[in-house]
């Protein structure tokens, strides 16, 4: 019988993996006054698990705060629109940490401006929370085996 890989179980192969939201700052930026419910909810969930989230308004953000954060989620103030830019933009000058947009509508035009201007990926307010787990963890075990490199 041909082998075709190591035969390992699914939770010894998860054993190895260490969790990357242990111990990750997230910092989530939010327009001044501009409340989701939705986002709250996130939120509420994420600190839930222990995630060490900080809510900041975006424009009150520090350099310092920037600098400490493993992962930031940008509010997209319920749609993308030129100040998104302007904060990737000014964010990216200077940060290389994966930058995650969490918007409720967007239009083609606006996500591919997002994207070129620095946002990692864009995901939807309504994003079921088990995703939003597995996607904040993929792009922290990227950016964390990225930085090991180097």
């Amino acid at each position: 019988m041909a082998n075709h890989g190591p035969n390992i179980s699914p939770r010894l192969h998860r054993a190895h993996w260490s969790d990357p939201l242990k111990g990750a700052d997230i910092l989530w930026l939010r327009a001044r006054g501009h409340v989701n419910d939705r986002a709250l909810d996130l939120q509420k969930a994420m600190k839930s698990q222990g995630m060490k989230l900080k809510v900041v308004d975006v424009f009150d953000v520090s350099t310092s705060q920037l600098a400490e954060a493993d992962l930031i989620m940008l509010d997209g103030f319920e749609r993308l629109d030129g100040t998104i830019e302007t904060v990737l933009t000014s964010i990216r000058i200077e940060h290389r940490i994966p930058l995650v947009i969490i918007t409720n509508g967007y239009s083609t035009e606006q996500l591919v401006t997002a994207l070129t201007a620095g946002a990692d990926a864009i995901w939807a307010v309504n994003i079921p929370f088990e995703v939003l787990l597995a996607r904040c963890k993929a792009l922290l075990r990227r950016a964390q085996s990225s930085r090991n490199r180097f």
